[in-house]
């Protein structure tokens, strides 16, 4: 068998290997030559399978620390902030809508149009 079956074996049975690759830290070819370097000693690949559990124990305490920030959330304390955007959100609707800008517009602007010869209320 050559040394390229051989390490497609090995990898398939140390499955982490794949992950270390996939989260780039080491390409195929550095976990290659260390594969035709020292073989399968398993004092040596414990160095990248361990980093790879250490990469999934941080996760998982990422997941415990977002369980925990949930956990002090007070509901009723959302719930009225959200009430709030609301009522804020359906203001600025009215004031955009078009029947209220037509009114705003409507009051302030002239009815008729000015003759031409009358400048300044003469």
């Amino acid at each position: 068998m050559s040394k390229k079956e051989e390490f497609k074996s090995f990898v398939s049975s140390h499955p982490n290997l794949v992950n270390i690759v996939k989260s780039k830290k080491h390409t195929w070819q550095d976990l290659f030559e260390v594969f035709d370097l020292y073989g399968t000693d398993e004092s040596l690949w414990n160095k990248y399978i361990d980093a790879q559990d250490n990469i999934k124990s941080t996760s998982t305490t990422s997941i415990g620390e977002l369980t925990k920030l949930f956990k002090n959330i007070n509901i009723e304390n959302v719930q009225k902030y959200i009430d709030t955007a609301q009522k804020a959100i359906g203001i600025v609707q009215e004031l955009t809508s078009g029947s209220a800008a037509k009114d705003v517009l409507s009051s302030t602007g002239p009815t008729e149009a000015r003759p031409i010869n009358k400048i300044f209320e003469d």
